[in-house]
C-alpha cells in the first residue's frame, strides 16, 4: 500500500517528535492512567502481544509485567526514530517498521493487539482493522485505547497541520469499522479521560 502524501507529514512528524516524547507527554500520573487502562486488558502470562502504533514503547514495561519472561512482546510503529528509540529501550521486544494496514506478521500469530494512543493516527482504518483480524488467533481480541477523551485528543490534533485530521471515530463508528472487518463481541467504555475499546475474534 503506497504512503500517501498525509502518511509522509504524519510520518515526519513523529520521527521529528521522537526525541523526549515520552517525556513531554507522559507525567507520573499519566502513566498511572496508562496502567490502570491497561490493567483492563485481558493478558495473561505466556501470551503473545503485539503493540501498534507503540512510539517509545511506554507500554512495554506494563506489558512485560502481565506477561512475564516466556511472554512475547512486538512493537509496531511506521515512525522509523519512534521504532528505533524502542528497540533501544526495550530489546527483549521485538520491533517492527510497518503501517497498522500492513502488519508484517503471519496469520493467527498474536493473542491480543493493542493500539494505545493511536488508532486516530492510522490513515486507512478498515484496513488496519482487517489486519487485526488476521495477525489474532481466534478468541484473541483487539483494544483500541486512550487516556484521554475524544474532545481533548481532536482539539490537541487540530492544533499540528501534519496531524489536524486526525480525529476520533466514535464507538458507534469504532464498532461498524470492526463490525466489517469481521470481529464478534464489542465492548466500548467513553469518558472524557479516557477511551475504551475492545473487539474480539470468535473462536
Amino acid at each position: 500500500m503506497e504512503m500517501t502524501e498525509a502518511d509522509l507529514l504524519r510520518r515526519k512528524f513523529f520521527d521529528d517528535h521522537a526525541e523526549g516524547w515520552e517525556d513531554h507527554n507522559y507525567s507520573p500520573e499519566v502513566l498511572a492512567r496508562t496502567e490502570a487502562i491497561i490493567g483492563r486488558v485481558d493478558l495473561k502470562e505466556g501470551m503473545t502481544v503485539l503493540d501498534v502504533g507503540c512510539g517509545l514503547g511506554v507500554l512495554q514495561p506494563f506489558l512485560r509485567r502481565r506477561v512475564g519472561k516466556t511472554g512475547r512482546l512486538a512493537m509496531l510503529d511506521f515512525s522509523p526514530k519512534m521504532i528505533a528509540g524502542a528497540a533501544r529501550r526495550h530489546p527483549d521486544s521485538w520491533p517492527l517498521l510497518a503501517r497498522a494496514e500492513e502488519i508484517p506478521l503471519p496469520d493467527a500469530f498474536v493473542d491480543v493487539v493493542i493500539c494505545f494512543s493511536a488508532f486516530p493516527h492510522v490513515s486507512d482504518k478498515p484496513a488496519a482493522a482487517r489486519e487485526f483480524l488476521r495477525v489474532l488467533r481466534p478468541g484473541g481480541a483487539a483494544y483500541v485505547l486512550h487516556v484521554d477523551g475524544r474532545e481533548k485528543l481532536n482539539a490537541m490534533h487540530g492544533r499540528h497541520s501534519a496531524v489536524s485530521g486526525d480525529h476520533f471515530l466514535s464507538p458507534e463508528e469504532m464498532t461498524a469499522v470492526f463490525r466489517e472487518a469481521g470481529f464478534g463481541r464489542i465492548e466500548t467504555d467513553e469518558g472524557v479521560d479516557h477511551f475504551y475499546f475492545c473487539a474480539r475474534r470468535e473462536g
